[in-house]
């Protein structure tokens, strides 16, 4: 049996739920990962049934208390997280009205653009672009000019962590991680704005009051009864994924930079106020003094997966014994024989449009410098080295608008967090440490953490990433005999896109 106090993490994605368990110290007892399959009534529409986050947390619960060999009365807090902009109209009982709208969801991109004739002054006082379902309240206008009905009859419009809080503690709340990107809160005040709630005719009452990710409510003894845990468990709201991820990646100080890899990838970094950057995303920290500056890419790991499956899959390769290798192996080996630079070729890595820094969803991805000499490794490479030079361009931007040097940046997740090859590029293209997270469920972590400190667990964010986030990964230095190929290789990448730009979307348009 595990020794108690453990601290329970919920993180609810855009495709999944994961329920993960820790020790205060950190120690990763039991994860459990329930997929969740959106519906998708018509193209670029995507709904999920709140339903279904509810049953996988249940079997979440159940799974870590078994795998850790403990019992309801171990947890000592529960942690949420949750995906952006996501929103569910909740009746006055909390119960759902309708399937929630995901962040990935762009039904909305009308409503986007008229909430920015109404108020141009949008991203001035929010610290943030507007995006059609990166934006909550693009979704909620949605509403209001599509299913006046529902809109009519929702007493709130709930975050995904906070629809989850409602149903675990009956406490309705939104914290101020998410609703930095609700489009009418003010980073000014740290509370929602009147005047862009009037210019857009929302009724503030209906967001409900803004929260300290840690705070805690009991766990109701039917809620209790529901997910098998104790009546009366502190429960924390949490906040955004990317905000419990600082936290489990020990990001907690000025200057402390840290990327989540994965399909897509982003890079933040914790400065001391709120930095208006255009082509860039904000929000306040978990910690109440920072602010937490972000620039994200879409296809970082999905870029090396699309390569596999449509490059190295369809020609083959086979061993001595004939069975088929692990194709991500076979990309890496090839990859690790070409030379730093690729060969002279460079990819552009913007296989679903992009965001920051160009914010165009007519980017498209470009391999260029192919010539009779380049070989299928030089393209693996070539992928890498793209998703690198996104990056880099990102962390710049950054640094100038934080005006903070970034030295050492933490990687957290998978794809290139968990591959060599791809460590070492990064390490050499950024010029700049880079320090491997030994922790393999990083947000889920940074949610049990902060349930940990709303429960008093820890005394404060500082105690509880010094006993909470093992620090014992590996550190690379960048090798400064690849520092020419790599700068000429970032030289080339910084002027393909804007001198391809107008060509990508009168092509797309043309379509």
């Amino acid at each position: 049996m595990a020794n108690a106090p453990l601290l329970l993490g919920i993180d609810i994605g855009g495709t999944a739920v994961k329920v993960a368990l820790f020790s205060a110290a950190g120690r990763l007892y039991g994860v459990h990962n329930t997929p969740i399959r959106p519906h998708a009534p018509h193209p670029g529409w995507f709904d999920i049934d709140p339903a279904d986050w509810q049953r996988a947390v249940r079997e979440g619960v159940a799974a870590v208390l078994a795998a850790a060999g403990a019992h309801a009365e171990d947890v000592a807090a529960i942690g949420l997280s949750n995906m952006i902009g996501t929103i569910t109209p909740l009746d006055a009982d909390g119960r759902p009205l309708r399937h929630a709208i995901p962040y990935y969801d762009t039904r909305s991109t009308a409503e986007a653009q008229w909430m920015l004739d109404r108020a141009p002054e949008i991203p001035t006082i929010t610290a943030n672009r507007v995006l059609p379902g990166n934006t909550t309240l693009t979704s909620i206008l949605w509403l209001r000019a599509h299913e006046p009905a529902v809109y009519a009859q929702a007493a709130s419009f709930a975050p995904t962590n906070a629809f989850i809080f409602r149903w675990l503690t009956g406490e309705a709340a939104i914290d101020w991680t998410n609703a930095n990107f609700f489009g009418v809160y003010d980073v000014a005040t740290r509370d929602w704005s009147p005047h862009l709630a009037q210019a857009l005719d929302v009724d503030l009452d209906r967001l409900g009051p803004i929260v300290a990710p840690d705070t805690i409510a009991p766990l109701t003894a039917r809620a209790a009864a529901n997910i098998g845990l104790a009546p009366g468990t502190p429960v924390a709201i949490g906040g955004l994924d990317g905000a419990m991820s600082s936290v489990g990646a020990g990001a907690i100080r000025v200057g402390d930079a840290y990327v989540v890899c994965g399909t897509s990838e982003m890079v933040a970094v914790c400065l001391e106020r709120p930095v208006v950057a255009h082509e860039l995303l904000g929000r306040w920290h978990v910690v109440p003094e920072l602010w937490t500056l972000i620039g994200a890419m879409t296809t970082s790991g999905a870029a090396l997966q699309w390569l596999g499956e449509q490059v190295y899959a369809p020609l083959g390769s086979e061993s001595a014994e004939g069975a088929a290798p692990d194709l991500y192996e076979v990309m890496t080996t090839e990859a690790a024989a070409a030379s730093p630079g690729a060969n002279g070729v460079t990819f552009l890595p913007h296989l679903a449009g992009e965001r920051a820094p160009w914010w165009d969803p007519h980017a498209k991805g470009v391999f260029f410098g192919l010539s009779l000499s380049t070989t299928r490794g030089d393209l693996a490479r070539a992928v890498m080295e793209g998703t690198a030079y996104a990056m880099r361009q990102l962390i710049e931007l950054a640094e100038e608008y934080g005006r903070v040097p970034i030295r050492r940046l933490t990687i957290l997740g998978g794809g290139a967090a968990r591959n060599p090859l791809w460590r070492r590029i990064r390490a050499d293209v950024w010029d700049r440490e880079i320090a491997i997270s030994p922790v393999l469920e990083a947000t889920a972590l940074g949610a049990a953490l902060t349930a940990g400190v709303g429960a008093g667990v820890f005394g404060d964010y500082a105690e509880a990433v010094e006993h909470g986030v093992p620090r014992d990964g590996e550190v690379l230095a960048p090798d400064p005999t690849h520092h020419g190929a790599y700068e000429q290789g970032y030289r080339v990448y910084r002027q393909l896109y804007p001198a391809l730009a107008e060509t990508m979307r009168t092509a797309a348009t043309e379509i």
